[in-house]
């Protein structure tokens, strides 16, 4: 018997909705929380199902954190985040990958509160040595949405993007150490990072995982995550496109705060990897 074509549509939305669920995935597009991440420390995290969105908790006696299961070598990682409310820069709510060797690789977003202005903290770790920060003055308020923070890693280049803005480039260059020889895993916390108004308390930091589009590895082993059947590894993602050239370079002329490679107080030369930022 023939299907009809509404039947069709229906058959195909009840097996999207199959493949998406063994995927750990609802149909919404987000990953499911419990299958994919685990609170490492802090307040139990609640889920809320409906919407797939992870509440972290602060408050005077802790913070909270969440690690994915998995470890990656390469991908496309995006956490949409939504920050508490507070004067506070003492409120950190962070998104991260890391590695976990002793001397770790690492990449880092910062929301830091501040009542009016929101700074979005950007930092790496190269073999063990962080300190490599670039801050920016957000130019919404991370506390009313829902905003996009990702990291494109690939061993061409990594981007952090703010919604779809580049914000930070890193490319590789033979001269400088470029970190695809460490797998890493998912992490987002929000702390208390200095003295904070406890009549504030408690934070609510809020995020939502879309689908994980990364090389799903072992600890260390990154054999097969330069492979170009990844989408995130061919070679329209060894560079910036044009439009997005003109939104990085706008982002840094009217939104960055601070830059560590023009810090001469701190670095009165130029850390070697700065040469690496496009």
């Amino acid at each position: 018997m023939k299907m009809r074509g509404s039947d069709q549509k229906i058959l195909l939305l009840i097996v999207m909705v199959v493949v998406a669920a063994a995927r750990g995935e609802d149909p919404g597009g987000f990953v499911t929380w419990n299958d994919n991440f685990y609170l490492t420390w802090g307040h139990k995290a609640l889920v809320l199902k409906e919407t797939s969105e992870l509440d972290l908790t602060l408050d005077h006696n802790s913070g909270s954190e969440f690690e994915s299961y998995l470890m990656y070598g390469s991908g496309s990682f995006n956490m949409r985040i939504k920050a508490p409310k507070t004067k506070s820069t003492g409120v950190i709510t962070s998104f991260d990958l890391i590695s976990l060797s002793s001397r770790r690789d690492g990449l880092c977003f910062q929301i830091l509160g501040n009542g009016t202005t929101y700074l979005l903290n950007t930092n790496m770790l190269l073999l063990g040595e962080g300190g490599k920060d670039q801050r920016f003055r957000l130019w919404f308020d991370p506390t009313k949405d829902y905003h996009s923070y990702r990291f494109l890693w690939n061993p061409h280049q990594l981007v952090f993007y703010v919604d779809d803005t580049p914000i930070r480039v890193y490319r590789k260059n033979p001269d400088t150490y470029y970190p695809t020889k460490q797998t890493m895993l998912l992490r987002g916390s929000v702390q208390n990072g200095s003295v904070i108004d406890p009549k504030q308390m408690p934070y609510i930091a809020k995020f939502q995982a879309p689908k994980i589009e990364a090389c799903e590895t072992t600890f260390m082993y990154l054999k097969n995550c330069a492979d170009p059947k990844f989408w995130w590894n061919r070679k329209e993602n060894w560079q910036l496109s044009s439009r997005e050239k003109k939104l990085y370079m706008n982002a840094k002329k009217l939104h960055l705060a601070y830059d560590y490679c023009s810090d001469r107080t701190r670095y009165p030369k130029a850390p070697q990897e700065c040469r690496s930022y496009a």
